[in-house]
């Protein structure tokens, strides 16, 4: 499983792999049924701590996204498109707080951000 994670990252480790293995299943690279690398396989590929892969898929499984199947391993469950859109509009509010939130600091008003967000909109003909 190709996974790059970043020690100068602020996001922790664990995070930067749960999200990446999300990307994998939302875009389809990861289907219903795949199965994940052990935990302790892919501790080893990344060269981080068990703790840390076990924290990612402890997070995958509570957005039920993976599933365990016992001592046999971790899955890919089953999710169906408006699971897909809402997780997506859910992370999306996320990055977009955090921008806005970013403009606010750097004194722009609540107009300046509403046309700053037409204008993007505009471009694209919706």
């Amino acid at each position: 499983m190709d996974i790059k994670i970043s020690n100068m990252s602020s996001v922790p480790i664990y995070q930067q792999v749960a999200t990446q293995i999300k990307s994998n299943i939302l875009n389809g690279s990861l289907k219903y049924n795949d199965q994940l690398p052990s935990i302790r396989s892919l501790s080893k590929e990344l060269e981080v701590g068990i703790i840390t892969v076990k924290k990612s898929y402890e997070v995958l499984l509570q957005e039920e996204l993976i599933y365990s199947k016992g001592a046999v391993g971790y899955f890919v469950n089953d999710i169906d498109l408006a699971t897909v859109l809402s997780i997506k509009k859910e992370e999306y509010l996320v990055e977009l707080k955090v921008i806005i939130d970013n403009a606010i600091n750097d004194g722009l008003n609540i107009e300046d951000i509403k046309e700053i967000v037409d204008k993007v909109l505009e471009g694209k003909n919706l």
